[in-house]
């Protein structure tokens, strides 16, 4: 009974080892925020990030307002274990005056994000501007409303970070045309100092009684709850977006940024203009603009898709809406990827490595940055989870070696190389009474020997025996022969002094 008993518990702990490395395996090759690894996304609804004045129809009375929340929807992703993830929010086009977070192109990258692991968010934000009367004074005023009311998003994301599985280091930010506005000057108007005169107390006269008004003050950049935490994203997206003015960007304002517009853009300027082309709003300055501004302050942490011929939301939208009533265009998979792309960069971990060679035994040395969790492929069917493993190879030959790390929130980053492994020391070798090193080696070969000679000839020949090239030294106890222009692959060398006639194999890496 004892002996049966003993030998199901070593089947059960087999059976649990081979799990095991099986669950390392897959989770090796998950490629987490790159690709779709779940089903679908769960979404929480009307979640409020706040409680605000909003600005009463017909939004010509700067203090005629009413108390309201303002709420976000959050999609997770379904059956996801892990609860330390980087958090998107995304706001909506519409143009401070119609819109909401149920736009088409909001759900559907909130939907595709959260299936690659992420947590995302659309938002719902002020909204409402007289373009009548004042409109430039009215217009601004409803941008620093969204400004505040998308810093205010990006503070809850991080207090609540325990509540919805984030990381609140990494909360990101995603804005379509007026959401854009509100994500750049999220970046660039971070400084009270910036805010604009029209954000401040303003004497104005309409035709709404009792035609003389005075704006209240808006107030800071933060306001309202969660005031602890900052309000500025760690990473940008703008779709099409633009600025009050390009002097906003400073030296400091170094916040990795996605900059996507077509230059025929007649809604927001691709260059400077009017939104809207309205010339009673003052002229903005979009993406061209932005980016000229980031290249003269030598700020790099940016990319950009600037599209020849294209104008607004040219992603297969009007206002949001699908314009085939089932999805985006051509350049929907475009612009997703980039996305996708900017966002992982963001987080992850940077894979790479060194080797040395002892003949057959390879010992390999991880030099990734801010690595959790390492997976060494060896190309030869075996694999290892150690951070820095010594290999030995059953053959000779040239294998391709690749390194998978994961950090905490499980972003990934791969690195390879090909090496050629045969039975050679790493360091050289003595050879029939003279030495050689390196082999394997990258660039060149020197050799030593134990006296001059009048003439050396060393051959080198592909192993099917075609001769690659020769070359004699003269009086000499050293050569060195080049070897960095060949492909990887083995050589065979002929070293002929006097009447010694040598031959060894190397390794070109």
């Amino acid at each position: 009974m004892k002996r049966a008993h003993a030998m199901k518990l070593k089947s059960r702990l087999l059976t649990l080892l081979i799990l095991s490395l099986f669950s390392v395996t897959v989770k090796a090759q998950t490629y987490r925020y790159t690709t779709a690894l779940f089903p679908s996304s769960i979404i929480v609804k009307e979640v409020v990030y706040g409680n605000v004045p909003f600005l009463n129809f017909p939004y010509d009375v700067e203090n005629d307002t009413i108390m309201a929340d303002i709420t976000m929807d959050i999609f997770s992703p379904v059956g996801d274990p892990h609860t330390h993830r980087p958090a998107i929010i995304f706001a909506h086009s519409g143009g401070f005056i119609i819109g909401n977070k149920n736009h088409d192109d909001m759900m559907a990258l909130c939907d595709s994000l959260a299936r690659r692991g992420y947590i995302t968010a659309t938002i719902d934000y002020r909204q409402g501007f007289n373009l009548l009367s004042n409109a430039n004074m009215h217009g601004v005023r409803a941008a620093y409303r969204g400004l505040q009311d998308g810093r205010s998003a990006v503070r809850f994301m991080r207090a609540h970070a325990e509540t919805y599985g984030v990381d609140p280091d990494k909360v990101y930010f995603v804005g379509s045309s007026a959401g854009a506005f509100i994500g750049l000057h999220s970046l660039f108007l971070d400084d009270i100092a910036e805010k604009p005169a029209e954000a401040g107390v303003v004497n104005y006269s309409n035709m709404s009684f009792p035609y003389n008004h005075t704006t209240p003050d808006l107030g800071g950049l933060d306001m309202g709850e969660n005031l602890s935490y900052n309000g500025k994203p760690d990473a940008l997206v703008s779709l099409w977006g633009a600025i009050q003015r390009t002097d906003l960007i400073t030296t400091d304002n170094d916040t990795p940024l996605l900059l996507v517009h077509g230059d025929s853009d007649g809604v927001v300027p691709f260059e400077t203009g009017s939104p809207f082309g309205y010339s009673a709003l003052n002229d903005v300055f979009g993406s061209h603009r932005i980016n000229m501004r980031l290249d003269s302050l030598g700020l790099t942490h940016k990319e950009t898709y600037f599209v020849p011929g294209e104008g607004h939301e040219f992603y297969g939208v009007s206002n949001g809406a699908w314009d085939n009533g089932v999805g985006g265009n051509a350049y929907w998979d475009t612009i997703f990827e980039k996305i996708t792309h900017f966002l992982w960069l963001q987080h992850k971990p940077t894979a790479a490595f060194t080797y040395s060679t002892d003949g057959m035994t390879i010992n390999f040395t991880a030099t990734a940055t801010g690595a959790e969790t390492w997976f060494w492929d060896f190309g030869d069917g075996t694999s290892s989870t150690e951070q820095n493993p010594r290999h030995t190879y059953e053959e000779e030959g040239r294998y391709t070696v690749k390194l998978h790390v994961e950090n905490e929130i499980l972003s990934w980053d791969e690195a390879a190389d090909t090496l050629i492994v045969q039975a050679v020391s790493v360091d050289g070798g003595v050879s029939a009474g003279f030495s050689y090193y390196p082999n394997p080696t990258r660039e060149k070969i020197h050799f030593s020997f134990p006296e001059t000679y009048p003439s050396i000839s060393i051959q080198l020949f592909h192993l099917s025996g075609a001769l690659i090239r020769e070359e004699t030294f003269l009086n000499t106890s050293r050569a060195t022969i080049r070897l960095e222009e060949l492909p990887q692959n083995l050589y065979l060398i002929r070293i002929k002094r006097g009447h010694h006639v040598s031959f060894l194999k190397v390794s070109k890496q």
